[in-house]
């Protein structure tokens, strides 16, 4: 699973750009909401995006890639979604307007 589109990186386009979830999370915290004695939860989710030239330069050295960038978005635990955190990472790039034309491969 990844993201294939063009991103400019340093001013410069790069077509065909590979990129990669390799890393997410996601983390609850509760906070006591004093007005009401409620307890609040709070949902956030980070993943960590590679960015590589193209898919053949993915496959021949995982570890050369030219940019590197970490999303942060509100994992959804609805009944029916997709509970796989890397699939709701990419989700949310592709509602990031720098990654929205990005497609799938």
């Amino acid at each position: 699973m990844a993201l294939k589109g063009t991103i400019t990186y340093k001013g410069i386009d790069v077509a065909d750009t590979h990129a990669v979830v390799v890393r997410a999370n996601q983390d609850c915290n509760y906070s006591f909401n004093q007005e009401d004695n409620s307890v609040v939860k709070t949902l956030k989710a980070y993943a960590l995006v590679r960015f590589y030239k193209d898919k053949a330069a993915y496959e021949a050295d995982k570890g050369n890639y030219y940019n590197q960038a970490e999303i942060a978005f509100i994992p959804s635990v609805a009944n029916g979604a997709n509970l796989n955190i890397i699939k709701q990472s990419y989700l949310a790039m592709k509602a990031m307007d720098a990654y929205k034309d990005m497609t799938d491969v």
